[in-house]
């Protein structure tokens, strides 16, 4: 009998949670990211995507796509293997606007706003796509979330780059028989730009000396801050000429924490 009741609480919460996931047949739809042209900068195979991007896997992620990135960007590269709800104008209409080969319009009109929206979600861990949908100007109000720069008050942090160390002893962390690599490698990085990375952060997370560092990479532009996160992912081999090992492409999106419980510090 708990067993049944058991059941039945767990079927009442996992309905609540689709009963309140966000569907493009929603008439108001919240907490949308925007990315745009300036958000991304390309390198080699590369990106950086200078957006805090929710990946959360128990509910969609949702992007309006103002950029040039096609949708298969988004479905097979950065929400591979996650929902996610895309929004994007749909491109074929306005390039026909622009070029004067509209035939919906007439010199009275205004254009329309049309934009197209897709869908994945996931049953029973296989990708399904709901629909994908084409609105004019009677569309889902969107509801934008915050900027990266709205994140960055007293209270919180922006971060590109997080790496730990744990103990000292007992057993000892191999971390800390490289970290003299990693002050070499950010010293190399900034004599070679002539710029200093920016704030990094520390937060003790044990009694023997187990701590993490946060980069924020404030004192660079978009441009170094890919470069440095390329760069970064050679530092912890042993090689020094490990960078003829090819990465699969990656893209880096920031994320923020909390300030409370870390310390400023000027040693990387």
């Amino acid at each position: 009998m708990k067993l049944r009741k058991i059941i039945f609480i767990l079927s009442l919460i996992l309905a609540n949670n689709y009963s309140t996931a966000q569907s493009i047949n929603d008439t108001i739809i919240r907490n949308v990211m925007l990315i745009q042209e300036k958000d991304i900068v390309k390198n080699i195979d590369d990106y950086l995507i200078d957006v805090i991007i929710d990946f959360d896997t128990q509910k969609p992620s949702i992007v309006f796509n103002n950029s040039k990135l096609p949708t298969q960007f988004f479905s097979n590269q950065l929400f591979k293997n996650k929902p996610y709800i895309l929004i994007k104008p749909d491109d074929e209409y306005y390039n026909a606007l622009s070029n004067g080969t509209d035939t919906e319009l007439n010199d009275c009109d205004l254009p329309l706003n049309i934009n197209i929206y897709h869908q994945r979600t996931y049953f029973k861990n296989k990708p399904k796509i709901d629909s994908i949908k084409r609105f004019d100007n009677h569309q889902p109000k969107l509801i934008f979330n915050s900027s990266i720069d709205k994140l960055k008050t007293k209270d919180n942090i922006v971060l590109y780059y997080t790496f730990g160390f744990g103990s000292t002893c007992c057993p000892r962390d191999p971390n800390w028989d490289i970290k003299e690599k990693l002050d070499e490698f950010i010293s190399g990085f900034e004599n070679f730009n002539n710029v200093k990375i920016g704030d990094v952060y520390k937060k003790i997370t044990g009694k023997e000396g187990e701590h993490k560092l946060y980069f924020t990479l404030s004192n660079l532009n978009k441009k170094q801050k890919l470069k440095f996160l390329q760069k970064i992912r050679y530092w912890t081999y042993i090689d020094r000429h490990i960078e003829d090992i090819k990465f699969e492409p990656q893209i880096f999106t920031p994320s923020f924490v909390k300030k409370e419980g870390l310390k400023l510090i000027t040693e990387k």
